[in-house]
């Protein structure tokens, strides 16, 4: 099944919340474990959310390169790609982005899913988590509320 759409994960979450059980979600840092993560949702025949960190991301573009946007659009698309061959529903999230990194990796991401959708293809992640607990709740607020407009334009779901 491909990496499921807005609508689908929507469904995911809400049936998740009635009937009160999670998804699991595995941290990727390399196709190889990406690969892990898939073969071990179709095992279980669960469905699942696999996650990118910025450190994940920064891993997957390799030693020289270090650019955590470019990892994890390079994990994203192996998933997107990948995800089609299992027969489990597959949600992609960027997992704790912490306040000082927000503009060079959760809003670029944002960006790269705007990039898709006015191609006609899927978003890159279903959602973003901002991780705003550093600062103080005024601070974190005005971030968050930045950030839920950027995803709510383009049908992206913010965890915060």
């Amino acid at each position: 099944m491909p990496v499921v759409d807005y609508k689908t994960y929507c469904l995911m979450l809400d049936s998740a919340n009635k009937n009160q059980y999670a998804y699991p979600a595995i941290n990727v840092s390399s196709m190889e474990t990406a690969n892990a993560a898939l073969q071990g949702f179709a095992d279980a025949k669960s469905d699942g959310i696999i996650q990118v960190s910025t450190g994940g991301g920064q891993h997957a573009s390799g030693s020289k390169v270090k650019d955590m946007v470019l990892g994890a659009i390079s994990l994203a698309n192996h998933i997107h790609l990948m995800a089609e061959k299992y027969p489990v529903n597959i949600a992609l999230h960027t997992d704790h982005c912490q306040p000082g990194k927000v503009d060079s990796f959760l809003k670029p991401l944002i960006a790269e899913t705007e990039k898709r959708r006015a191609r006609g293809e899927k978003n890159l992640f279903n959602s973003h988590m901002f991780d705003g607990s550093e600062l103080p709740l005024d601070q974190n607020m005005k971030i968050a509320v930045e950030l839920m407009a950027l995803c709510a334009k383009n049908e992206i779901i913010l965890d915060r």
